[in-house]
């Protein structure tokens, strides 16, 4: 597998926020990408995953444009919206159904370190935290082999953090993981950096 960024950049109001970020990775490599806030980290993981156009610049997998991103990467934001009305069975049954999930309900609930009982809740009742670690539970534990990860431990506790680092301990090899933070703790395990 081969992810390419080539020379992407994005404008608003004719003022760039960034120009000609570039890098290639291969399965199994991480990336973080770096920058004080307002530097456009959140805005290129939302072009990667196709939220976003760009101004310039394209993104190839496996040397072949890729029209809907959004199908094959996992993606994760503290601004992402989960539907409060429902249950982590309902939610983990949709994305199951679109395709986005294989692990059984049995087994994702132990990997999300969530309980049976927590599972039939409605998730307006989560703390911010739980719902924090649904939304990463989601990304990394789904289907796809790239996975855009956006400040991760946004509202995690000490005990978030310890999960979150477990499971950046127990990634597929092969997978491919972005993660854009100014936390050092979100990706200290992450070695390749690019500062926006």
């Amino acid at each position: 597998m081969h992810l390419k960024i080539n020379k992407i950049g994005k404008h608003y109001n004719q003022q760039w926020l960034f120009r000609n970020i570039s890098f290639d990775l291969a399965g199994g490599d991480k990336i973080a990408i770096l920058g004080r806030n307002g530097t456009g980290k959140s805005t290129l993981l939302q072009i990667i995953y196709g939220l976003i156009e760009p101004a310039e610049g394209d993104i190839e997998l496996n040397n072949e444009f890729i029209a809907q991103p959004h199908l094959l990467f996992n993606y994760t934001s503290p601004l992402m919206v989960l539907p409060l009305e429902f249950t982590i069975h309902e939610i983990h049954a949709h994305q199951t159904q679109v395709g986005k999930m294989k692990l059984p309900i049995e087994f994702f609930l132990d990997y999300a370190a969530f309980t049976m009982k927590q599972s039939t809740q409605p998730i307006q009742f989560f703390s911010s935290g739980m719902l924090q670690r649904l939304k990463t539970a989601l990304c990394l534990g789904g289907n796809g082999k790239i996975k855009l990860l956006d400040e991760p431990l946004s509202n995690m506790d000490k005990e978030g953090e310890k999960w979150y680092l477990n499971c950046m301990d127990k990634l597929n090899p092969e997978d491919i993981l972005i993660v854009a933070s100014n936390d050092a703790s979100e990706y200290h395990t992450i070695e390749n950096h690019i500062t926006l």
